[in-house]
């Protein structure tokens, strides 16, 4: 028997994208899907968007309760075997759920599964890049490092697993899914991935993750002051914690730099060098080489020289060693994507900051590529 997947789209804002997270869930080529929007208070009125729909997906209008609420309403309508928690500015490829379905069925030991994602620009017609966290198994201790993230657009999950530690806590404002995921982790689930991209992560001003304020750091805070609450912790997980915290300021910091709050950024940058003093120089350069990549970073070059200023005042001096890092992991990123004008562009400026480069074969054979293409 084939198991049924409810495709659950919570909704606060966004009825200029919602149709199209709609469409792309109405048009799975697995066979036994429903559809249910949780309207979550809106004012700009989603249900006259989705009327077209009316006849194809369940509609639950609420007041404004928050996402975590909004997930939670959709998962008691639903009734299917495996939920799929679509963000209403994001979208399905036609086979995303098949795939997903697939893997869960062929591995019941994974409470769930997750793939890439690409990134597109607001109007969808950009791709910005192929995001391929590719981490399985048990996954806590990278969980809490943060040492890889992924969406709830990008997830499938089982409903025996779910009822077994609990939905989407509605107490959390911001980071509820990486909440749930911890949880899920913690109670021994293994996690499944698809290393091809499912989901099309819409960028844009509005969305949830474009925003920063000190509520949401405090909240981002208060998931690991929840996790190392837990009673009877092992010893193991106790022992990353002073890392664990170290790791979410750095992340904080780059969120708050791209939304223009520098004193913020600079107050979590310094608190994560505070917590963690012996943080690596090549962890260093990954996450700063990382954030300056992350499409949401408008201007690379500038956010480098920001923290690398902070950086050496604070006694950890990257040196030239950061520029090269940054283009040459911008070539590989732009070969994910198949952007070969992107890797000619870095190919230049990461031999010029880094000549050691050239004895990297993968650089040679993507750089030799892309000028024959």
């Amino acid at each position: 028997m084939t198991p049924l997947v409810s495709v659950i789209i919570p909704c606060y804002e966004q009825a200029r994208f919602v149709a199209a997270a709609v469409a792309s869930a109405l048009s799975q080529t697995y066979p036994q899907v429903e559809v249910i929007v949780v309207d979550d208070g809106s004012t700009d009125d989603p249900e006259t968007v989705l009327a077209a729909y009316s006849s194809s997906i369940s509609l639950i209008q609420q007041q404004n309760r928050g996402l975590a609420a909004a997930r939670n309403a959709g998962f008691h309508h639903a009734q299917g075997e495996y939920l799929f928690f679509l963000d209403s500015d994001d979208q399905l490829f036609p086979d995303a759920l098949a795939r997903h379905v697939a893997l869960l069925e062929d591995h019941p030991d994974y409470a769930l599964s997750y793939s890439a994602w690409q990134q597109v620009s607001e109007d969808g017609r950009e791709v910005y890049g192929i995001v391929r966290p590719n981490i399985s198994g048990h996954v806590l201790e990278p969980l809490l490092l943060r040492r890889f993230f992924f969406f709830a657009s990008s997830t499938l999950v089982r409903r025996a697993c779910l009822e077994q530690v609990g939905l989407f806590d509605e107490s959390i404002l911001w980071g509820e899914d990486a909440d749930l995921w911890t949880r899920l982790a913690y109670a021994g689930f293994a996690f499944g991935y698809l290393d091809e991209p499912l989901t099309r992560y819409r960028i844009h001003a509005k969305s949830m993750t474009a925003q920063v304020s000190l509520e949401q750091s405090a909240s981002w805070t208060g998931l690991l002051d929840k996790f190392f609450a837990t009673p009877n912790l092992p010893e193991h997980l106790l022992a990353l914690k002073g890392e664990a915290y170290a790791v979410l300021h750095y992340e904080t910091a780059g969120r708050c730099y791209r939304a223009g709050q520098t004193e913020l950024a600079e107050d979590h940058l310094k608190a994560a060098l505070a917590l963690y003093p012996q943080v690596q120089a090549e962890w260093l350069l990954e996450w700063v080489a990382g954030t300056a990549l992350d499409s949401r970073t408008t201007r690379p070059e500038a956010f480098m020289r920001w923290v690398s200023a902070i950086l050496k005042g604070q006694g950890q001096d990257l040196g030239r060693r950061l520029p090269g890092r940054y283009h040459t992991a911008a070539i590989f990123a732009a070969y994910q994507s198949r952007r070969f004008d992107r890797i000619r562009a870095h190919i230049i400026p990461a031999l010029l900051a880094d000549p050691a480069v050239l004895r990297n074969r993968g650089f040679l054979r993507i750089a030799l590529e892309s000028f024959v293409r």
